[in-house]
């Protein structure tokens, strides 16, 4: 059949690892390169903008899983769109060496609760640094796709001109969504400074009416986070999430004389041990199962899942609010089982 033909196509499945196909690739800054995947099996993709993918990338230390965000748009479910920058250590530069058209590689997912569907509101406020300009990136594309009347601020910030991705683009998207408001802040151009929450209140001064979204390093987060709650935007209109960690994974060492816990995934029927000194996610991945992470350390929020049944001890860094975790929601790579567990897996 022919590539421009309308095909009847299965879903591309989110809650195993599928293999993914390169079919473009393009520089978008320095040390940015996006990349055009599609499901090996033609199936179709279907994502909420601002959802993320797991991908597994075989380096030279061994096999890491690494999440990136979707930056095309929800309403194209042909392929996903990922934009990368290179970064120190060796996923990101895998990628940017390896990753040609026609080469493949596994991705679980898409995941993630981010985005105006998890976060809604009549109006918001995207505030990203980075590469943090995935996701709304992503939400732009796909309400102008889609029709949709996004009120929106974005403030976008970059070290120089050059680092600010989708310039252009950006461009055209402020005329398909006219109350579309764009601020573009190069941190090292003349004459200008890094933003805080004296600016970002000048920038966004009805931030209160707002939904913000947050994307970016820690430290920028923590300002934005500041700045929005002295604003007046209560927790529940403020969401932000980042795959920028500062410190490697916790290393997991099982003590030998510590209880065992039976760890039992509900929708695949598998399960194994789990000591009450280790945590789930170390579990997970010693008895070789998928299940998407990324910091370990309950930081982002990757490996969010809900807990059927059991209890456990979590200590968690801010990946996951006290709302889900009433609903019974927990962080597997900081959790630790106190009885048998039952997992949505």
């Amino acid at each position: 059949m022919s590539d421009w033909a309308t095909r009847r196509r299965r879903r591309f499945p989110s809650d195993r690892w599928g293999t993914l196909t390169c079919r473009a690739v393009r520089d978008d800054g320095p040390g940015v390169r996006s990349f055009l995947l599609t499901p090996s099996d033609g199936s179709r993709v279907e994502h909420d903008p601002g959802q993320f993918l797991t991908f597994r990338i075989e380096t030279p230390g061994g096999t890491v899983e690494r999440c990136y965000t979707i930056a095309s748009s929800a309403a194209r479910d042909g392929g996903v769109e990922i934009t990368v920058k290179r970064q120190p250590g060796a996923a990101s530069g895998v990628l940017h060496d390896v990753m040609t058209v026609g080469a493949t590689i596994e991705a679980f997912g898409p995941s993630g609760r981010f985005g105006p569907v998890a976060w809604p509101g009549e109006a918001h406020a995207l505030i990203a640094a980075g590469s943090g300009v995935t996701p709304m990136l992503s939400i732009l594309r796909t309400a102008a796709d889609r029709g949709i009347d996004l009120d929106a601020v974005l403030v976008q910030v970059a070290p120089t001109v050059a680092d600010l991705i989708a310039g252009d683009e950006l461009a055209v998207l402020s005329r398909c969504l006219p109350r579309l408001l764009v601020t573009r802040i190069a941190t090292r151009a003349a004459g200008q400074v890094r933003p805080d929450a004296a600016m970002l209140t000048r920038i966004v001064p009805d931030m209160a009416a707002r939904t913000v979204l947050c994307c970016g390093p820690q430290g920028f987060m923590e300002m934005v986070r500041g700045a929005a709650r002295d604003a007046g935007v209560p927790p529940d209109r403020y969401g932000e999430e980042s795959f920028d960690f500062s410190s490697p994974e916790t290393e997991i060492t099982p003590g030998t004389d510590a209880p065992l816990r039976r760890i039992t995934f509900a929708r695949t029927g598998r399960a194994f041990d789990c000591a009450e000194t280790t945590t789930i996610l170390g579990a997970v991945r010693a008895a070789g199962l998928p299940l998407p992470s990324s910091c370990a350390r309950g930081l982002c929020g990757t490996c969010k899942t809900f807990k059927h049944s059991g209890e456990v001890v979590m200590a968690h860094e801010g990946g996951i609010r006290q709302r889900e975790i009433d609903r019974g929601f927990i962080l597997p790579c900081v959790s630790r089982p106190l009885t048998d567990i039952v997992l949505d897996c």
